[in-house]
C-alpha cells in the first residue's frame, strides 16, 4: 500500500515533466476530470434532494455544527436530577428523560434507538459493548445547560452533544438561534457513535477530529454547507493541519465548519478501498489494547498520520482543484442554492407532514378515551336502570282504605 501511495503522490510531478504534445493532453484530461467531478457533486446534490424521508438530515446555518462531544472525567462531574415536570423512563437498558411535550418525539426515538447502537457498533467492529445510556431530550438551549452536568455545559452552537464517560447524550428539539426542528434520528446516531466509540476504545485518547469525523460518517449526514466549505477551502488552499483539529476545534462560524468538513472528508478517505473497513477496525482493536492512536493507524494502513494527511490533500486537489475556478464561482453555487432551495422545501414539508401524523395520532387517542367514557356512562345508566326496575318487581303490593295503606298479605 505505501508503494501505491507513493506513486500516486509523486504523479502530478511526473505529468508536469513531459513533453509539450503529451502535456497538453494531460491539461486536457484534467480539464475533463475537473467537469466530470462537478457534474458528479451536482448529481450528488440532487440525490440527496431526492432522498426519502428521514436520509437526509437537515443542513444546519452555516454558524451551527451540528453536535459535540464533552470529554469530562468520568468521576470529576455527575448528572444532575432532572427539572421538576420531566418525564423519566427506562426503556432495556436506556433511561430517558423528556418534557411531555416530547412524549411522541421521545417515543420515536426510542423505537429507532437499537437498530441505530447495532449499526454504530457493528461498523466500529465492537458489538458487545454496553448499551446502558441515558438520553435527555431538551426544548431547547436553556434546557440543554440544565439537563447537563454542573461545571461541563454543552457547547452553544450544539442541537446534540454527548458524554462518553457517563453515557450520557443530551439532544434539542430546535436548533440554537434558528429555532428550527433539527433531524433528531440522525443527530442521536451522531452522538451515539462518540459513546460507542469511547467505549470500544475503553476511554483511550482519540484525536478530535476522528471522533467527530466518525460520527460524521456514521450518522450519514449529508451536508450541503460542509460540501461548499470543504471546497472553498481546498481551492483557496486554506485546509487546516489535522494537528490543529487533535485536541480543539475552532469557535469561529467558519472555522468550526471547515473543521467538521475536513473530520469527516478524511475518515470519509480512510473507508475508500474495499479492505479498509478492516483496517479501520483494527486500529480501534489496538487502541483499545493500548497502542497511541498514530502507531495503530500505522499499523492498520503501513503509513504513518503524516503521509495519510499529504495522500487526502492529494486527493483533494485531484478532486476540487482541477476544475475550472469559473465553475466553483457562479454557475456552481447557482445550482446548489437551487437544490438546497429544494431540499430545505421538501423537509419543511415532510417535518409538518410529521407534525400531522402526530396530532393524528394523539386525536385517534383522544377519540379512543371519549368512546370508552361513552361506553363507561351507558353501562352506568343501563345498570341503574336495572336495579330500578329490580327494585319494583321485588316491592311487595299495598292498598289504600280510609286514607290508610294496607300490606296485601
Amino acid at each position: 500500500m505505501v508503494g501505491w501511495s507513493v506513486t500516486r503522490l509523486t504523479e502530478p510531478v511526473a505529468r508536469r515533466s513531459r513533453p509539450g504534445g503529451a502535456h497538453v493532453q494531460e491539461r486536457v484530461r484534467q480539464r475533463a476530470r475537473g467537469v466530470l467531478t462537478l457534474l458528479g457533486l451536482l448529481a450528488t446534490l440532487l440525490a440527496a434532494c431526492l432522498m426519502p424521508p428521514g436520509a437526509l438530515a437537515d443542513a444546519p446555518a452555516p454558524h451551527a455544527a451540528p453536535a459535540d462531544v464533552v470529554r469530562a472525567p468520568e468521576r470529576a462531574i455527575a448528572i444532575p436530577k432532572v427539572p421538576k415536570g420531566f418525564v423519566e423512563k427506562k426503556i432495556g437498558a436506556v433511561t430517558w428523560a423528556y418534557d411531555p411535550s416530547a412524549t411522541s418525539l421521545a417515543r420515536e426515538l426510542s423505537t429507532a434507538l437499537p437498530e441505530a447502537w447495532r449499526k454504530v457498533t457493528g461498523e466500529l467492529g465492537a458489538e458487545k459493548i454496553s448499551p446502558n445510556l441515558t438520553i435527555r431530550i431538551a426544548r431547547g438551549p436553556k434546557d440543554m445547560s440544565a439537563l447537563a452536568p454542573v461545571g461541563a455545559p454543552p457547547p452553544s452552537y450544539a442541537v446534540g452533544v454527548a458524554y462518553p464517560a457517563l453515557g450520557l447524550i443530551i439532544l434539542s428539539v430546535v436548533e440554537p438561534n434558528r429555532w428550527l426542528p433539527p433531524d433528531l434520528n440522525s443527530v442521536m446516531v451522531h452522538e451515539l457513535s462518540h459513546v460507542a466509540l469511547h467505549r470500544a476504545t475503553k476511554g483511550q485518547p482519540l484525536p478530535l477530529w476522528f471522533m467527530e469525523g466518525m460520527a460524521v460518517h456514521q450518522a450519514r449526514e449529508q451536508n450541503l454547507a460542509r460540501i461548499q466549505t470543504l471546497w472553498e477551502a481546498s481551492v483557496a488552499g486554506e485546509l487546516m493541519p489535522l494537528e490543529a483539529l487533535a485536541r480543539n476545534f475552532p469557535t469561529t462560524p467558519h472555522a468550526v465548519n471547515l473543521a467538521y468538513a475536513q473530520s469527516a472528508d478524511l475518515v470519509r478517505h480512510m473507508l475508500r478501498e474495499p479492505d479498509d473497513r478492516e483496517a479501520l477496525r483494527k486500529v480501534i482493536h489496538r487502541v483499545a489494547a493500548g497502542v497511541a492512536f498514530d502507531r495503530a493507524v500505522l499499523a492498520a494502513y503501513k503509513l504513518d498520520l503524516p503521509y495519510l494527511e499529504r495522500e487526502w490533500r492529494q486527493s483533494m486537489r485531484e478532486r476540487f482543484h482541477l476544475t475550472p475556478l469559473v465553475l466553483t464561482g457562479s454557475v456552481l453555487w447557482v445550482g446548489i442554492a437551487v437544490l438546497a432551495a429544494f431540499a430545505f422545501v421538501r423537509r419543511r414539508k415532510q417535518h409538518h407532514e410529521k407534525l400531522a401524523r402526530w396530532a393524528e395520532e394523539e386525536a385517534r387517542h383522544e377519540r379512543a378515551l371519549a368512546a370508552l367514557e361513552l361506553q363507561r356512562r351507558t353501562l352506568e345508566r343501563e345498570e341503574a336502570a336495572r336495579l330500578a326496575e329490580l327494585s319494583r318487581e321485588t316491592e311487595v303490593p299495598t292498598i289504600e282504605h280510609d286514607g290508610q295503606q294496607y300490606t296485601l298479605h
